[in-house]
């Protein structure tokens, strides 16, 4: 099915048009909002071909396409107006007071989720960009290639290291989109944050606070941080939309800026960010305190029940506890290790079943989904082949969970942030040269695969074709 008539199809099944509130996409699923829910039929969506299935996740309806959800996405923006602003602004304007009427009330949980991905879903090419810039530096040093005196060097750490040193400001534009503010004023808060003053005081460490209007203001070093920008441009939408009811139309464009940032800055200094950089700092000691001392308990269970964390769409989530043990550490040893052991398990069970079955377009769906969970984009082998034929799944739980916990004792590290396959191995080469982390990210991966395949291949499975449903 041409892309063009896949999306035209998802659209009318999910509602048409004026259904859609706003549409997104991730690394493999297309997100919808939609005013009624009960109009989009996942089932019939779940059945076109090009689909691997749909979800309920986070008050969005999600149709899972895979590794060519950007070109569906094109089309699905080009049909719903949203490549031209125009368009889009009359369409959301159009339908901002119905959707906040027939909008459900979340739980405090699902909102929380639901910020943390629409802040880090956005920003992932960026992020996962400079982690594997950071992997491959570590290789250029370790084999001697490049000097850590050298310009050489410092251009690439420089390439490598933007992204993570200046996420506040990353993050202030994603949080402002979600919060329906302006973004380039969470900019503004993010260059607050991040202003020379305030970095150079900390870095300096002579200066513990300084005083405004008599309020104590913590010198603290924001660079990389999550929580404090993500908590800072929430509380600035809030000020900016009450005081913009009741300015006059005719001086909005100066007053209503002028007061946000004016009562937003010093606010943010003085007590959320603060706030935001205790909460993150201690978070990250709490994870790495617990993978420190009951590591094989944390691994078992983390590594066996991935997959339904990924499903229910909680990975998000541990975003910024993995950004900031990087941060606060220079690694991590925790999810994002953990999901690199599962990618693999689910790849090598997938694999098993299209070595297994005769079915010719279930071996070519079983490959191509295989390779791109190998290369760390999981969905469409779990969703589209594991999770429906049953005991492949269970063999990817099993071994997910026995080689987590043993890389876990073993103490494996990440030392960079990327999609958590194959592509990922540079960023587990340890910056001092020493090869045991490579080695046992190595070990991890080949034990993982293997133990899913021949498991798989040992329970057996009796469905040896496609099942849509």
């Amino acid at each position: 099915m041409e892309n063009r008539e896949l999306a035209e199809k998802i659209i009318q099944l999910s509602g048409g048009e004026e259904n859609i509130t706003k549409a997104i996409h991730c690394i493999t699923r297309l997100r919808f909002n939609l005013k009624d829910d009960s109009k989009a039929d996942s089932e019939a969506i779940g059945n076109l071909n090009g689909v691997i299935g749909t979800r309920y996740q986070n008050g969005q309806f999600q149709v899972i396409i895979g590794n060519n959800v950007k070109n569906v996405y094109v089309e699905v923006a080009n049909i719903l107006g949203l490549d031209d602003e125009s368009k889009k602004e009359a369409k959301e304007e159009k339908i901002s007071k119905e959707a906040k009427e027939n909008k459900e009330h979340k739980n405090i949980i699902s909102s929380i989720l639901d910020i943390i991905a629409s802040a880090f879903q956005p920003i992932l090419p960026a992020i996962i960009g400079a982690g594997m810039m950071k992997g491959i530096l570590a290789i250029l040093m370790v084999a001697g290639w490049v000097s850590g005196e050298s310009g050489t060097y410092q251009i690439l750490n420089i390439v490598a290291d933007s992204a993570f040193y200046f996420l506040p400001f990353l993050l202030a534009v994603s949080v402002a989109r979600k919060f329906d503010v302006n973004e380039y004023l969470g900019i503004v808060v993010a260059g607050a944050l991040m202003y020379p003053t305030i970095l150079d005081l900390a870095k300096a460490g002579q200066v513990k606070s300084i005083s405004f209007l008599s309020i104590p203001i913590q010198i603290v070093n924001y660079s990389s941080s999550v929580f404090p920008i993500i908590l800072s441009v929430i509380l600035m939408s809030y000020i900016y939309k009450a005081i913009d009811r009741y300015i006059p139309k005719t001086v909005k464009l100066v007053i209503t800026p002028t007061l946000t940032m004016l009562i937003t800055i010093p606010l943010v200094l003085a007590f959320i960010a603060p706030i935001g950089s205790y909460l993150g700092n201690y978070l990250a000691i709490g994870v790495n305190w617990l993978f420190n001392h009951a590591g094989i308990v944390a691994g078992l269970l983390l590594g066996a029940f991935n997959p339904f964390i990924v499903m229910t769409g909680m990975h998000y989530a541990l975003f910024p506890i993995m950004i900031q043990n990087l941060s606060t550490f220079g690694y991590e040893p925790g999810y994002l290790v953990i999901n690199l052991i599962t990618n693999m398990a689910q790849a090598g069970a997938v694999f098993a079943v299209a070595f297994r079955s005769k079915d010719k377009e279930l071996k070519s769906v079983g490959v191509s989904s295989g390779i791109s969970a190998l290369l760390g984009i999981t969905e469409p082998a779990m969703f589209g082949v594991n999770l429906k034929q049953k005991k492949p799944f269970y063999a990817a739980m099993i071994s997910g969970g026995i080689v987590g916990a043993a890389v876990v004792v073993l103490g494996l590290k990440a030392y960079g942030f990327v999609l958590p396959g194959l592509i990922a191995l540079p960023t587990y080469v340890s910056p001092d040269g020493s090869p045991k982390n490579f080695i046992i990210a190595i070990l991890g991966i080949i034990a993982s695969f293997t133990i899913s395949f021949v498991l798989t291949l040992t329970l057996g499975n009796k469905a040896t074709k496609i099942n849509k449903n």
